[in-house]
């Protein structure tokens, strides 16, 4: 068994274990809360290779901080009555950590919204370029193919 599935199967027995886990939580949320706001400011800059690079950082503070979550909800009752305050710290903290993610998640997905619309613009004009400017047999404006692949090259 590893060290951090031993972590969060432990019960927390100590005011200074109920303090170094909230603390640790405190911790995490902070470095989060750094990676949005560099996040959510190189997507509003239009630097999306840059904003990427950030996306292991995230998953691996994320996974720590759900971890730390998951072993405070095991030892919730004592934590809340050992140290009440720091779990009101806590709270409110971690609803501002939910707004600045709330913002970064609008941002990325309106990012990922604008790149779509132009993928689908790209398409459609490859396609409008490559369907016959013409009429077809039966004497009608030849359908223009909306479904063919557009490729991106990354290089560019």
């Amino acid at each position: 068994m590893n060290d951090e599935v031993k972590r969060i199967s432990q019960a927390i027995k100590s005011r200074d274990e109920a303090e170094m886990l909230l603390r640790r939580i405190g911790d995490s949320m902070v470095r989060l809360v750094q990676i949005f706001e560099k996040e959510t400011k190189l997507v509003e800059a239009g630097q999306i290779a840059s904003a990427a690079q950030l996306t292991q950082d995230k998953t691996d503070l994320a996974a720590v901080y759900l971890r730390e979550i998951e072993l405070l909800k095991c030892n919730a009752g004592f934590i809340g009555q050992t140290v009440p305050v720091l779990v009101d710290e806590l709270r409110r903290a971690h609803q501002t950590f939910r707004e600045i993610l709330s913002h970064n998640l609008r941002v990325v997905a309106t990012a990922q919204s604008v790149a779509e619309g132009i993928m689908r613009g790209a398409s459609e004009e490859a396609a409008r370029k490559a369907s016959p400017q013409g009429y077809g047999a039966n004497g009608k404006v030849a359908a223009s193919r909306t479904n063919r692949p557009v490729m991106v090259s990354r290089a560019s």
